[in-house]
């Protein structure tokens, strides 16, 4: 990136010929537009079919939808971006699946991912994150037959008002009773959060303010429902279930629900007897120190059925982050995963890629044949993935994304403006911040950033994973380093460049790339390959140097100067690809008209519609203005963008905000 200016704040000193560090520790930032806080409540019902309660029409047939009202009622305001709703399937007269996303503005596609999968007869909940669509509302959609629905609020998320933040979690079990005693009919448990099963610590501090448990029905002996609510004293058992269980099945479901008095919650069972267990996903606390919610419209982020089942004791890795709507920065997501055709009983575990060992709690049971779906709220780990295995038997799985989380705040990017001095190992510094995307090059490609290792030991401390970015050019013979302009003429030679070299070109850059990635840039927190990002900007005069068409230096020009451009892109592309990174790409906003446009003016109307963008030239000091798709330069989903705010013009670290 070469717009950028120096504010001299906390300072890098060297000690033996090392920089030292001597920066303020990462600190709680007030949420920005865009990030949600959550606000757990008592659950209450908002529908049920079969009295009216939310919804008139009864039981809904195939293909029927109904539109529930979920913000501007008394619990809720107009202004939530998401409702967390327990939503229980039952009297269904065939085999169906239920799909709950946003209302939409207008004629749309129904999603093709679904959220409930309920078997003729069968009685099934999931809880589901779904953002709030047009008018304050969520969409059900039953597909087959006929069902009756229910919908039970237990939390929404909301911008611009005080919540709750989120502290992702490696899972844990908090309590098993095939330890102790199963729960007899009518009997209530209270469950001790900050404690693990055993008695070791949880994690969860006593200031949680809710936490997101996977409940899980073991061997009931009648058929029961299972009701979590927060432990107070007086307090009536409430009307709404969150599990469902026949007899002796197994039968998991997540469940957010507020802490209680002494840190505790309440786990009731209806009839029978049954055991309960709990593993914890993660909890929430009341002020600003964690993750913000996103929530997006479901997408579908994976389907075996397109490639091959998961055997047994197999597993399978997701990218969740880096690709798609969620940037690298993410620490957790909200994905719906669902089981289908299993050839035998078997469990499920869904946790972060890079968890050591195999974590002991699952998320799904199965018995063969059955498909069944279960919300699960798991941390991110390493190269922005989460891991999927199967214990026992095969079975296809299939994972819906609902939103999810990134730290509070807004991020930076540094890279060799920001060092003391040219030639410098020595660097300025933000104060605190929730991420840091750091140059790996000085300007131009074939140069370093002498800085870079402090910068990113620095990154490595804020909240959010850190990432870097890299310079990007097809200079021919105006490139502002001898080494690039080297390497362009032994590709390319004086005479107008082809892309068959622009490519090769590309491809050097990656391989010089490499090496500084695996030596220079290691590891981070997660211990995997950062996010890279593609430094796409500035044709001449205004920066890195690319191809044109017309060009008063190389008059007349490249007359084939665009497709030379993209070719080097895709050579940088495809080589970092095949060493496994996750690549995105910085460059002018999509709106900009016309030839000063920094990405038409370099590849035209090129397209890359499954790369991330990164978007500057903000007309406002709010990241958000610039979040939506017709910001997108090249047509893949903006995740960040760029602003430098006006208290400081000039002089200023580049403030970044996650979309």
């Amino acid at each position: 990136m070469v717009k950028r200016f120096v504010l001299p704040l906390v300072l890098l000193l060297a000690a033996a010929g090392l920089p030292v560090l001597v920066a303020a520790p990462a600190t709680a930032a007030p949420l920005t537009s865009g990030q949600s806080a959550f606000v757990p409540l008592e659950p209450s019902r908002l529908l049920d079919t079969r009295d009216g309660t939310g919804n008139r029409l009864g039981a809904l047939g195939p293909g029927q939808s109904l539109d529930l009202l979920v913000a501007g009622l008394a619990q809720v305001p107009s202004n939530a971006t998401a409702v967390l709703l327990n939503v229980t399937a039952t009297q269904a007269g065939s085999a169906t699946d239920i799909r709950v996303y946003p209302t939409p503005s207008g004629m749309s596609p129904v999603p093709t991912v679904s959220n409930l999968n309920v078997p003729a007869g069968g009685t099934v909940a999931n809880l589901i994150t779904v953002k709030v669509g047009s008018n304050g509302r969520v969409r059900l959609r039953n597909q087959a037959g006929a069902v009756q629905l229910i919908a039970d609020l237990s939390g929404y998320t909301v911008t611009g008002q005080t919540g709750s933040t989120y502290v992702a979690k490696d899972p844990v079990r908090l309590l098993d009773t095939r330890d102790t005693t199963p729960l007899g009919a009518g009997e209530v448990r209270a469950l001790d959060v900050t404690a693990a099963r055993g008695g070791a610590a949880s994690g969860v501090p006593a200031n949680a303010t809710a936490i997101a448990l996977n409940v899980t029905a073991v061997g009931p002996t009648s058929s029961t429902d299972v009701r979590v609510y927060p432990a107070r004293a007086g307090r009536a058992v409430p009307t709404v279930s969150n599990l469902n269980a026949a007899p002796g099945q197994t039968v998991p479901n997540l469940v957010v629900v507020a802490v209680g008095d002494r840190s505790r919650v309440s786990l009731r069972n209806a009839a029978g007897r049954t055991h309960l267990l709990a593993d914890l996903a993660g909890y929430w606390v009341g002020d600003d120190s964690a993750s913000a919610f996103h929530p997006i419209d479901p997408v579908r982020l994976t389907d075996t059925r397109a490639t091959s089942p998961i055997g047994p004791a197999g597993t399978r890795d997701v990218v969740v982050a880096g690709i798609g709507r969620v940037p690298s920065q993410a620490t957790a997501v909200v994905v719906n995963v669902t089981a289908v055709g299993p050839t035998g009983s078997s469990d499920i575990r869904v946790y972060p890629v890079g968890a050591d060992p195999v974590p002991l709690v699952s998320n799904l049971n199965v018995v063969a044949g059955q498909t069944v779906a279960n919300s699960v709220v798991v941390p991110i780990g390493r190269d922005g993935s989460i891991r999927l295995r199967n214990a026992q038997g095969s079975v296809h799985l299939i994972v819906d994304l609902a939103g999810f989380w990134s730290p509070t705040g807004n991020g930076w990017d540094i890279s060799w403006p920001q060092c003391d001095r040219a030639g410098a190992v020595t660097t300025r510094l933000p104060n605190g911040g929730a991420f840091a995307v750091v140059g790996l090059t000085r300007r131009v490609p074939f140069t370093d950033n002498e800085c870079f290792a402090a910068q990113w030991a620095w990154a490595n401390t804020l909240p959010g994973e850190p990432a870097v970015y890299i310079n990007m050019n097809a200079p021919g013979v105006r490139d502002m380093s001898a080494e690039g302009n080297k390497v362009w003429a032994e590709l390319c030679g004086t005479g107008a460049p082809t892309s068959t070299c622009g490519q090769q070109y590309g491809e050097r850059i990656a391989a010089y790339v490499l090496p500084q990635l695996t030596e220079r840039a290691t590891v981070s927190r997660t211990g995997g390959k950062p996010m890279v990002w593609m430094d796409v900007e500035g044709p001449y005069p205004n920066g890195p140097f690319w191809q044109q068409e017309t060009d008063s230096l190389l008059s007349p020009g490249v007359p084939n100067a665009v497709a030379v451009n993209r070719a080097v892109i895709q050579g940088v592309v495809d080589g970092l690809r095949r060493a496994g990174y996750r690549l995105g790409t910085y460059s002018d906003r999509g709106s900009v008209a016309g030839s000063s446009n920094d990405w038409r003016a370099i590849v035209g109307d090129w397209r890359l519609l499954q790369m991330q963008n990164w978007v500057f030239r903000s007309p406002t000091s709010d990241p958000q203005d610039v979040c939506g798709p017709v910001h997108s330069f090249s047509g893949g989903p903006v995740v960040m963008a760029q602003v430098q705010p006006p208290t400081n013009p000039g002089v200023v670290y580049d403030v970044n905000g996650l979309c």
